[in-house]
């Protein structure tokens, strides 16, 4: 996947996260903007799972995620009326762990699978949902049967707890990956890190204003 397809995948998934949030903020009766808010984790944890094959530094990658996480919660918590971490949050997990499984070594596959287990309990957004699809997206470029099934199979699991249908909607995802080709398109490099937070904020004063 060229660099322009990545960036199209970001693109994608900032602004469904936008039209889920407006949804849940403003339009809570408005079902088709949660449907469309479906596609956006899986085109961020996809981003995420690229983001650790490709990154020059581990560390400092997980750190910008961290930080944006850290920065993002005290909005998150407003905007949403929530205690538990949000996405960001998950999504370092999720690198995390991908990165433990990639070592191929007794050490790393163990750290990955503690990682894995202890996701069940993890008070963040998505939860193990969340850890579980960014490690299958790992596996995209290799074995993208496995991926697509594997993500089928806990999203009508995630499904069943949350006694709701609508993440089934989240595989549709997967007809955005690879699309892009021959376009050119660059976002800034910290862009995402800074949109999180900056669109809460927005939407949060928004909702304070009106």
């Amino acid at each position: 996947m060229t660099q322009e397809q990545r960036t199209l995948v970001q693109i994608f998934a900032a602004l469904t996260m936008l039209v889920d949030h407006i949804g849940l903020i403003f339009f809570p009766d408005r079902i088709w903007l949660r449907a469309v808010g479906r596609l956006s984790f899986p085109l961020f944890a996809f981003g995420i799972a690229e983001g650790v094959a490709h990154t020059r530094s581990f560390p400092r990658y997980l750190g910008r995620i961290l930080l944006a996480a850290l920065v993002s919660q005290p909005v998150y918590q407003l905007a949403f009326g929530r205690t538990d971490g949000n996405p960001l949050f998950m999504l370092a997990w999720g690198a995390l762990a991908v990165l433990c499984w990639r070592q191929e070594t007794a050490a790393g596959r163990t750290a990955a699978g503690l990682l894995f287990f202890a996701a069940f309990w993890g008070r963040i957004s998505y939860g193990w949902y969340g850890v579980w699809t960014v490690f299958l997206f790992s596996v995209y470029h290799q074995r993208r049967a496995v991926c697509f099934y594997g993500q089928a199979a806990i999203t009508v699991l995630y499904c069943f707890k949350a006694h709701s249908t609508l993440q089934m909607l989240s595989l549709f995802a997967f007809g955005i990956l690879g699309s892009g080709r021959g376009m050119r398109l660059r976002l800034p490099r910290y862009a995402l890190y800074v949109f999180y937070p900056l669109h809460l904020l927005a939407l949060w004063g928004i909702r304070l204003a009106v």
